[in-house]
């Protein structure tokens, strides 16, 4: 059994950016809907029954941070809000993501045996990086064992160097599944970089 990992691309010159830096109920909010749906930008796209069912559980669970019920449906508000905003200003950021379904640990090695072929120094700390981040979300507000993983601007221009190096069919060239996985990452990382965007990743 492996686990699933969710990327989706976050411009850090947007409102919702800084305002995650500084409210917690906000961030609380985004980590706790991030594994949900197509990624964070999509959340309320799927069933209302389903929303609505997700956003109770998660109030219910961190009612020390949200408050009344009231300060939780004004916080949901102003999440609604910027996805929305942020979503007019950054046109497609809702599509920059990808999702590696139990397949992480086979492109993990992968990639990591490939680096060292390539004589790449820290192999393994850089895929690792690449994979999990270099930073978690808001670290000032969250711990990390509450936060997502964050790849920096810098992670990322470095990510998509190194992916313009290798041609994916060369590391899974008879296993399509993880072909694919590794193609839509490869592509994201390509996207963020030149659009000078971060990307969260969250482990389901």
């Amino acid at each position: 059994m492996g686990v699933s990992v969710l990327y989706s691309a976050i411009p850090p010159g947007s409102t919702l950016y800084a305002r995650l830096q500084r409210e917690k109920a906000l961030s609380i909010l985004v980590v706790s809907l991030f594994p949900y749906g197509c990624g964070i930008f999509r959340f309320f796209e799927i069933e209302p029954e389903e929303i609505n069912e997700i956003l109770e559980d998660v109030i219910e669970t961190h009612q020390e941070t949200f408050g009344s019920e009231l300060e939780a449906d004004w916080v949901i508000a102003e999440l609604r809000s910027e996805l929305r905003l942020t979503r007019q200003a950054y046109p497609g950021i809702e599509d920059r993501t990808a999702l590696l379904e139990k397949s992480s640990a086979e492109i993990e090695k992968r990639l990591s045996q490939e680096l060292s072929r390539r004589k790449v120094a820290n192999a393994d700390e850089i895929v690792e990086k690449l994979m999990f981040g270099d930073q978690t979300l808001a670290p000032t507000l969250l711990s990390t064992e509450e936060s997502l993983g964050l790849i920096s601007r810098q992670l990322v221009s470095e990510g998509a160097s190194i992916f313009r190096q290798i041609a994916p069919e060369t590391l899974f060239a008879r296993d399509e599944s993880y072909l694919d996985d590794f193609e839509r990452w490869r592509d994201l990382y390509l996207l963020a970089a030149e659009k000078n965007e971060e990307i969260l990743v969250g482990v389901a």
